[in-house]
């Protein structure tokens, strides 16, 4: 009995020299965690069936409006863009990520004076090339002083793209054309029935670009460019959860 008292005080005493260690250990585990950024996760896919019901819209929000466009683009990129007001539409609205708040797609120029602010090092927007290679290799994205630009301001809650919290942004090389239109999922499959789809996660902006009718799309980290003529599918995504394959 004595050995058994021994050993139990000597666990006992071991225990308590650790407890202040697995408690500091548990404080730092969760600190660490609290400051640690959180990556939006992308929506699910949306089907793209015929057979399948329209999907739910966003709130219904007024077409947008010059002035309110304005604002958005001085809101994200101060002042080193303007709105290309060449194009015509110069902006089209549409829930292109499918998180159900509105997003607004731009045509931008940079301002020749504040190139350098475009190609700053931590740019509040995601620069991306639809056309690209994502290969590591491949050069740095850069904006140039003749380059047009389609900004994708993704919306946050009701209000959309005009909440003053809406500053996620794409920032699209290459990806500015003629025509362009807002498209539903339910619209580009009846638009190009029999042909193999993208996995879509919201609307499309339909537009014709170097005389090729296409659409722009939200594929998880960026936008993809899917051509009815050529597209032959994608590779399988690599979360385990929240994408089904699509069926016509």
């Amino acid at each position: 009995m004595l050995e058994v008292r021994i050993a139990v005080t000597a666990a006992s005493s071991r225990i308590h020299l650790l407890l202040p260690l697995i408690v500091t250990c548990v404080f730092l585990s969760a600190c660490s965690s609290s400051n640690r950024p959180i990556a939006e996760a992308p929506p699910a896919a949306v089907s793209t069936s015929p057979t399948e019901q329209t999907r739910q819209a966003p709130k219904n929000l007024s077409p947008p409006e010059l002035k309110t466009v304005e604002a958005a683009v001085r809101r994200v990129f101060k002042d080193a863009a303007a709105i290309d007001n060449s194009r015509n539409p110069a902006f089209i609205a549409g829930d292109f990520n499918g998180d159900l708040s509105e997003d607004i797609a731009i045509v931008v120029k940079p301002v020749p004076e504040k190139i350098a602010e475009m190609n700053q090092e931590f740019p509040a927007w995601l620069l991306r090339d639809p056309f690209g290679s994502l290969a590591s290799r491949s050069p740095r994205l850069a904006v140039t002083v003749s380059d047009q630009l389609l900004a994708i301001i993704h919306g946050y809650g009701d209000s959309g793209w005009r909440d003053p919290q809406a500053t996620q942004t794409y920032l699209l090389k290459n990806a500015v054309g003629s025509g362009m239109e807002t498209h539903s999922p339910k619209e580009l499959v009846s638009a190009n029935p029999g042909k193999p789809l993208p996995r879509l996660r919201g609307d499309t902006v339909g537009e014709t670009i170097q005389g090729k009718t296409g659409y722009l799309y939200y594929a998880d980290a960026t936008y993809s460019w899917y051509d009815p003529n050529t597209f032959a599918g994608e590779p399988e995504p690599r979360r385990g959860h929240g994408d089904q394959k699509l069926k016509q």
